[in-house]
This record gives C-alpha cells, sequence and structure tokens, in this order.
C-alpha cells in the first residue's frame, strides 16, 4: 500500500472498520492507513468473531490512535457500524466526517483527501467514495447504482429472469460513459468504503440494524434520497476492493439466499411500501430460485473441482 503525503486539513476524520473473522486484512490495512495524517481517529469493531483470539490480536494494534471494540453481537454490516459511531460519541469527540471502511481494501490517502476536497465543498453532498477496482486493478461494474426498484428486484430473483431481461438489468446501472465524468453523481454507492458527514449520519439516524447482509447501501440511498441528500463517485481517484470472501466461507449459497430474500423484503416494504400481491409474487419469484439453486450447486461445486 502506498502513502501519499497530503496537507493536514481543519477538520476531523473518523475511521470504522467492522472485522469479522478477518484479521489479516485488518490488521494489514490498519497499519497502512494509520500513517494517513487525514485521519485523526482509527476503531475497530470486532463483530464478535469466531476466529479464537481474534480480539486479542486486535488489541496489538491499539495506540493513542487506534482504539478497538467488540460488539455486543455479531449483528451485521449497520449494526456493527453503529456500534463504532456510538463508540466515537461516549468519548465526546467531534468529528465532521466518518469513514466506513472495510478491512479488505487498499487507498491512498490522496484518494481520502481529494473526496474531501470535494465533499467539503458541496453541503448536499452526503457520500462520497472513490470508484471501486478489483484485485486485478480492473473497475467493478456494481461500485455504484440506481436505487433497486420493485420491477428491477422481480428480474433480480432469479437467474432465467436476469438471463432474459438482460438489458433491462443494466439500465439500473452506470456505465462506462458515465463513469468517464470525475464527479458523478449516483443513487447508491458501494459500502466497501465511503465518506459520509457526521452531521448527516446523526439525521438519518445512522444505519438500519433491522437487514443483518444485503441491501445496506439501498437502504442508505433511500434515506439520503428522503432528505435530498447527494451522492457522489469520484472517479479520477480509485480504491481496490479485494474481497476477502470472508461471507463466502461463513455462509452457504442457501443461507445467502435466505438472507437476502428476508432483507429484500424487509427493503421494498419499509421503503418502497410494496402491497400484498407484490409480496406474493416475491414469494413465488423465490420458490423458483430455491429451484433453481438445486441444480446452480452442484454444477458450481463441479465446475470448481
Amino acid at each position: 500500500m502506498s502513502l501519499d503525503k497530503c496537507p493536514k486539513r481543519d477538520m476531523k476524520i473518523a475511521v470504522i472498520i467492522v472485522n469479522y473473522n478477518d484479521v489479516v486484512d485488518t490488521v494489514e490495512y490498519v497499519n497502512c492507513i494509520s500513517k494517513y495524517k487525514v485521519i485523526d481517529r482509527i476503531v475497530i469493531v470486532d463483530n464478535m468473531s469466531s476466529i479464537p483470539n481474534a480480539f486479542n490480536t486486535l488489541r496489538e494494534l491499539e495506540n493513542d490512535k487506534i482504539k478497538v471494540i467488540r460488539s455486543d453481537k455479531n449483528g451485521g454490516y449497520g449494526y456493527g457500524n453503529n456500534f463504532g459511531i456510538k463508540y466515537l460519541r461516549s468519548l465526546n469527540e467531534v468529528y465532521d466526517y466518518i469513514i466506513i471502511s472495510n478491512p479488505d481494501i487498499d487507498i491512498t490517502e490522496k484518494a481520502i483527501n481529494n473526496c474531501l476536497d470535494v465533499i467539503s465543498n458541496d453541503d448536499r453532498i452526503a457520500v462520497i467514495a472513490p470508484r471501486m477496482f478489483n484485485k486485478y486493478n480492473k473497475p467493478i461494474r456494481r461500485s455504484s447504482w440506481k436505487m433497486r426498484t420493485f420491477a428491477l428486484d422481480v428480474i433480480h430473483s432469479t437467474r432465467l429472469l436476469e438471463i432474459i431481461f438482460y438489458k433491462k438489468l443494466r439500465k439500473g446501472e452506470y456505465c462506462e460513459k458515465d463513469y468517464e465524468k470525475k464527479i458523478l453523481e449516483v443513487e447508491a454507492i458501494s459500502g466497501a468504503f465511503l465518506i459520509i458527514r457526521n452531521s448527516i449520519l446523526e439525521a438519518i439516524d445512522l444505519f438500519d440494524e433491522n437487514v443483518f447482509l444485503f441491501y445496506e447501501e439501498d437502504i442508505l440511498a433511500k434515506k439520503l434520497y428522503e432528505k435530498k441528500y447527494k451522492t457522489v463517485s469520484l472517479n479520477s481517484e480509485k480504491f481496490i476492493h479485494y474481497e476477502s470472501q470472508t461471507i463466502g466461507k461463513t455462509f452457504s449459497y442457501y443461507r445467502k439466499m435466505k438472507q437476502l430474500y428476508k432483507s429484500k423484503m424487509y427493503y421494498h416494504k419499509t421503503y418502497n411500501k410494496i402491497n400484498s400481491l407484490q409480496v406474493f409474487i416475491f414469494h413465488i419469484l423465490n420458490i423458483f430460485r430455491k429451484i433453481e439453486l438445486l441444480i446452480e450447486v452442484p454444477l458450481r461445486k463441479l465446475l470448481n473441482k
């Protein structure tokens, strides 16, 4: 990881990193960004890791800048980040911006500073992030996207519908021409790394803790949209997301599908106010998806051998 020397700003920045069974990546990442002058505080939240001594290993990182805490349960992305934010409040330390970050990423101090330049010059920008790239240094298609509608999620519900209506699905995403803009206003953005105004976090009552996995970014997007705040992708900068696959190792295909369906229903019932017929349609499509998995999962395992 590289370190870019950038001038210190007259603002306070804190980073929240939620760790779950990803100690190696967390230690490497924190050792890097702890050198960044732009960052005033780093809070590592161990989300009740099941790996022995994970918390104790992380606590070895502690110093005047880095704090390591353990949540009282593994409540998922939103719960873990809220736990860290509430801890910051308990310290009575005031921060202008909060960085929400996965531990399996690589970002330069220059990228952070340039994001801060943009967000600090427009009070309506609530969230900003560089464009997300993969470990092969290729842009990730779903670095940002348009808010999920009922129609789009119907198509996303089964592999067959995704194939049939692929062109319609792509309309729910931003294309390469969009990403040619240095500053792109988007609807939803990846939660792997983002910078958010602390005052706006308070205004939207933090992250919604009712979803354990999936749809966290879409819920955040809805909250910001309702209050007419902007979300921006700074495409002149990037961060690398290595995707440590902690979720993949912890959850089977079937458990992930079950959690995806639960989060989908919560999101659409709570934020899109879908009716009983629409709920029924999702239910039928979920049954069809289970049937698809009976074929898809064994095939995936066979191809991976």
